[in-house]
């Protein structure tokens, strides 16, 4: 019986995370679907890892445009 309970809760996960990694991921330009089978490998901390990479990749942009004169 646990086992059928977390088989679910790791399901529920899955259909829930990883679309969430993946919209995230296509907000900022990159695959959905490279980001949604990541969501489906590593379903709670993908979301946090797709969230890292699109702010690192906002502050670069950011920094760039600073650093260009005239802008």
């Amino acid at each position: 019986m646990f086992f059928l309970r977390f088989l679910l809760v790791f399901l529920v996960s899955l259909l829930v995370f990883a679309p969430i990694t993946g919209y995230i991921a296509y907000n900022y330009g990159r695959s959905f679907w490279r980001w949604f089978a990541f969501g489906l490998v590593v379903p709670f901390f993908s979301v946090f890892v797709a969230l890292f990479v699109a702010m690192r990749e906002r502050a670069a942009e950011e920094k760039e445009e600073a650093r260009r004169p005239g802008a």
